[in-house]
């Protein structure tokens, strides 16, 4: 007999709190019968949190920032070619992408030069480990808010024990700010890990947010049977091309901030899952969005998306479809990647502007903002969420809405934002978050599993197998991580406002809405 709390799954779009009585998907309008499964759930339902007072994810002490293991540099010149082309993903690179992981034997945050950091990478290679530990401590005292640094210097310390090896993959290149918040969340888990007897060693990976490289990373990493799972990919697209090869090679990867709905369309095999995200996919934060703009009385959304990107076009189809199914509707879809999307505001008839770019289309959007001059109400994507859009929005965003995973201000733990601040001299934000709750979820599943150091790959069925648990719980920065049979994580959303404040440095700021 089914219980009260249970839910209708959707067969077409895998939205699973669809009422018990409902005949359509609430999502995307599915007709429901016999084909939509049902769900026992725990009650834990989409919900914007009402948070109070003010505050900011402190941008300004972090944005400006940017090695040590005793153990061999896995060998990854031998990169397997892509078991995901027959489904329409890259090919993989060819050639040897060791120079882009590093377990502390490489920098791969060049951006902002670290004399101690390089000197330490050159001891790691020449094996005077004492000298790269030295030099990694001094490297955390001139940059304290590195997470590269401090997860190299843990990796270090740990020398030639034995070590459960997670992999982080984030575009350290090409998003710099972003992959460090991702990483700040990993550290902070790692070295709180350790502290208490885990033996974390984490292997950053550099995709760039390149699907090629993401693809030959991937199978370097499966390659590799020291690594027992993956936190990462940064984005949607990489995670996308790469999440074929962690799910057919049996090894778990956890997004921490891939929010496409694609992800959980990926097939699964007889074996199982292997995909879990740890922030709410789009179907949910396209809901709020759309939600919200029609609690204020506005029914008319002009949209602006990249149609080239699969988390931009993921949640523009997720709002448009909730806001059509509840009484608004999408009289304009613009796509930010074709020529000045900022002109075609003149002749749209809309009463609210949404805001959806990727990182690639950010400052297309922006000039979408500066020509609306404030007239109509803007709503965004979680992309918009990072200091450039501040820097370079300035008044134009006073009183864009978007939605957010955490906040630090409403956070169930909140002793994870006193931790981060410490940690890092600033406060952390929700990419920091959900990053740590990725390697919190794999520490809880490390310890129902059993798995240890001499797991091997057998370790990487285990992992899957303790997250896919119907009664899998950990403890997270958000508030407790359980996961969805599709992998998504079941949680809830945050809005926040951008308002004049002074926490950032750019006379704006990022608020808990009221």
């Amino acid at each position: 007999m089914v219980s009260q709390s249970s839910y209708v799954i959707c067969p077409k779009c895998k939205h699973d709190r669809n009422a018990l009585t409902a005949k359509k998907c609430e999502i995307c309008g599915h007709r429901l019968g016999k084909g939509a499964g049902v769900l026992p759930m725990a009650g834990v339902g989409l919900g914007i949190l009402a948070l109070a007072g003010a505050g900011y994810v402190g941008f300004k002490a972090m944005s400006s920032n940017k090695a040590a293991d005793a153990s061999p540099t896995p060998s990854n010149s031998a990169v397997a070619s892509s078991t995901a082309s027959s489904s329409g993903q890259p090919q993989a690179m060819t050639g040897d992408v060791s120079a882009f992981i590093s377990r502390g034997e490489k920098v791969l945050f060049t951006d902002v030069p670290s004399p101690d950091k390089q000197a330490a990478a050159a001891a790691i290679v020449a094996g005077d480990m004492q000298t790269a530990i030295s030099k990694l401590e001094a490297a955390r005292q001139s940059s304290r808010n590195d997470p590269e640094t401090l997860i190299y210097l843990n990796n270090a310390r740990l020398g030639q024990a034995a070590t459960l090896n997670i992999a982080a993959v984030v575009p350290a290149t090409s998003s710099p700010s972003s992959a460090r918040e991702i990483l700040r969340g990993v550290a902070q888990a790692q070295d709180e890990a350790i502290r208490s007897g885990v033996p974390f060693k984490i292997v950053i990976a550099d995709d760039n947010n390149d699907p090629n490289r993401a693809v030959a990373i991937a199978n370097a990493l499966v390659q590799d049977n020291s690594v027992l799972a993956v936190i990462g990919h940064g984005t949607s697209k990489t995670t996308l091309a790469a999440a074929p090869i962690y799910q057919q090679q049996q090894m778990v990867m956890i997004a921490p901030t891939t929010t496409s709905t694609e992800l959980a369309q990926i097939p699964r095999g007889a074996d199982g899952n292997f995909i879990f995200r740890t922030i709410a996919s789009d179907q949910f934060t396209g809901t709020t969005l759309a939600r919200y703009m029609l609690s204020k009385g506005k029914r008319r959304a002009a949209v602006f998306y990249n149609s080239a990107s699969s988390y931009s076009k993921s949640l523009q189809q997720a709002f448009a479809t909730t806001l059509s199914l509840e009484g608004g509707e999408v009289v304009q879809e613009i796509d930010l990647a074709q020529g000045n999307a900022a002109a075609q505001l003149s002749s749209s008839k809309a009463d609210a502007i949404v805001l959806i770019p990727d990182a690639e289309t950010l400052t297309q959007a922006l000039e979408v903002a500066k020509a609306n001059a404030n007239r109509l109400p803007l709503l965004a994507g979680d992309a918009f969420y990072r200091i450039e859009s501040l820097q370079q929005g300035g008044q134009a965003l006073n009183g864009l809405i978007l939605p957010v995973q955490w906040h630090p201000l409403k956070s169930a733990n909140p002793q994870f934002a006193q931790a981060g601040s410490n940690l890092w001299g600033g406060d952390v934000n929700w990419r920091s978050a959900m990053g740590y709750d990725a390697l919190q979820a794999l520490r809880a599943a490390r310890s129902v599993g059993n798995i240890s150091p001499t797991s091997g790959v057998q370790g990487r069925v285990a992992f899957a197998q303790a997250l896919s648990g119907s009664n899998f719980t950990a403890n997270g920065a958000a508030d407790a991580i359980h996961f969805l049979p599709s992998g998504d994580r079941n949680g809830t959303t945050v809005l926040v406002k951008v308002q004049p404040g002074s926490r950032s440095g750019t006379g704006y700021d990022f608020v808990p809405l009221k």
